[in-house]
């Protein structure tokens, strides 16, 4: 399914690694080069570059928190927190910190040292080195954008909107006049975000495209459209831009959405047909226990499970129900079945060492962008094509009309636990968190039903330590 090979690596004062060979496609552990290590050549700027990518695959981050969060604090799943895993998905997280700032801002600062390179003094293709660049600022933006979406206030009673407090856009590595920096407001991250993908987009060369584990100008355009989509709701104007760089990757990239049959499928391999960006993951680095695939379905974890129950919201069953016979997304394919007697996603991150690449865009996503975007700006029809053109795919019945609901509710059945998650899409279009069960579910604001939009508990807490190393940074609301 892979195609690595080890490489050996000396330890002396500096680390050297031999060459890659041809079949050395993906950005994993094993190619990871020490930043103590001078940039020398087109080949050290790239290995410093899959620093950046390394570093966010770990448990606490893409390689199963940010992911299981999005999910797990809404009517899709619920944490029985078999392992004690999950427990903050109650939303009542401890004041001294929660979520994946210092894992994130670790890998901006590898993308800022990328960026920061003087290409023009190193050996070697200056093509590639600026394709390298491109890609550093492309997953610049990502990486905030993540950090807008788990720190940021602008869905917080009191303090939304575009002027209501971000996360600190860095830009330089170790710069002695911002090593403190102070938050920038929401507006100006989503300017920053679009800046940051439009220069990557500028530098990036598809000829130098390896696999869809690298960043390339498709998956900036994916960025760009999930990020202008979910600050719509601050910015309207960003709901156009959404709308064009998904219709970008739908009519220029090179990824094409899954058949009904080729669907299932598509998650068992690697750089899948339908793939715009996925972190790599081997069996030399998986997370093994760690994994989404055992906090899933694990025998002695499966910390995770579907939430079904009789409240007055409807869970994945629920939502499935008129097409469950058909629909190659649920119990006919096998995606969704029990495991150790409870409701559990079975058909995504089929490995159980966790050694399966994560998937963070895909181009279905883009079609249900692109169908949004035509809603909003008053073309139903349009939308209703989009919408459509992934329920043909999927045995499920077409859609007569085009709705805000509806389009979300299609994005529920195609991404389930998967990147950007439930919680993102409730927040941005400004509802409360769903009541399924009242027991199973931990995140009730003391009155039996969970947190209602507004509730300061939709932002993590910034971590103590941040705030004790940074007089500049301001605690979230509610702290």
């Amino acid at each position: 399914m892979k195609k690595l090979i080890k490489l050996t690596f000396f330890f002396s004062f500096l680390m050297l690694f031999v060459a890659c060979g041809d079949d050395d496609l993906e950005p994993t552990l094993a190619q990871d080069k020490d930043l103590n290590t001078g940039i020398n050549n087109a080949g050290d700027l790239a290995s410093v570059m899959n620093s950046a990518y390394d570093r966010m695959t770990p448990s606490g981050y893409y390689g199963r928190n940010q992911i299981v969060m999005g999910d797990v604090r809404t009517d899709n799943a619920y944490s029985n927190v078999n392992s004690g895993r999950f427990t903050d998905s109650d939303m009542d997280y401890s004041p001294n910190g929660a979520g994946p700032w210092g894992t994130i801002y670790r890998a901006i600062a590898i993308c800022n040292i990328v960026i920061g390179a003087d290409i023009s003094g190193l050996e070697g293709d200056q093509g590639a080195m600026t394709h390298t660049q491109g890609q550093a600022y492309a997953l610049r933006a990502l990486l905030h954008f993540d950090l807008l979406q788990d720190y940021g206030q602008h869905f917080i009673s009191g303090a939304g909107g575009a002027g209501a407090l971000g996360v600190p856009y860095v830009k330089t590595y170790k710069d002695p006049a911002n090593l403190s920096p102070a938050r920038d407001t929401a507006g100006s991250n989503l300017g920053d975000i679009v800046g940051d993908l439009q220069t990557g987009i500028s530098m990036m060369n598809d000829a130098y495209n390896v696999s869809t584990s690298y960043m390339t100008k498709m998956g900036a355009y994916a960025i760009l459209a999930r990020a202008a989509l979910y600050g719509g709701a601050a910015d309207s104007s960003l709901y156009a831009t959404a709308t064009s760089a998904a219709e970008w990757v739908i009519n220029n990239g090179t990824a094409s959405p899954a058949s009904a049959a080729g669907f299932k499928a598509t998650y068992y391999t690697d750089n899948a047909s339908n793939s715009i960006f996925e972190l790599a993951y081997s069996g030399t680095d998986s997370s093994g226990i760690n994994g989404m695939a055992y906090i899933l379905r694990g025998t002695s974890y499966g910390d995770v499970r579907i939430l079904t129950g009789d409240g007055p919201g409807e869970d994945l069953y629920d939502i499935f129900a008129a097409d469950a016979a058909t629909d190659v997304r649920f119990t006919k394919n096998g995606m969704i079945g029990t495991a150790q007697g409870y409701p559990s996603v079975l058909g995504k991150y089929p490995s159980i060492d966790g050694s399966d690449n994560v998937t963070i865009f895909r181009v279905e996503e883009m079609h249900l962008i692109a169908a949004e975007g035509h809603l909003r700006a008053g073309n139903a029809s349009g939308a209703l094509t989009y919408l459509n053109n992934i329920t043909g795919l999927r045995g499920a019945t077409a859609y007569t009309s085009a709705t805000l609901g509806n389009i979300l509710t299609e994005r529920r059945k195609e991404l389930y636990m998967e990147s950007p998650g439930r919680f993102y899409d409730l927040a941005r279009t400004g509802q409360d968190m769903p009541l399924i069960d009242s027991i199973k579910q931990m995140n009730d604001d003391k009155d039996g039903s969970p947190p209602k939009f507004g509730s300061y508990r939709y932002a993590y807490p910034i971590y103590l330590s941040e705030l004790n190393a940074n007089p500049n940074m301001v605690q979230n609301a509610g702290y």
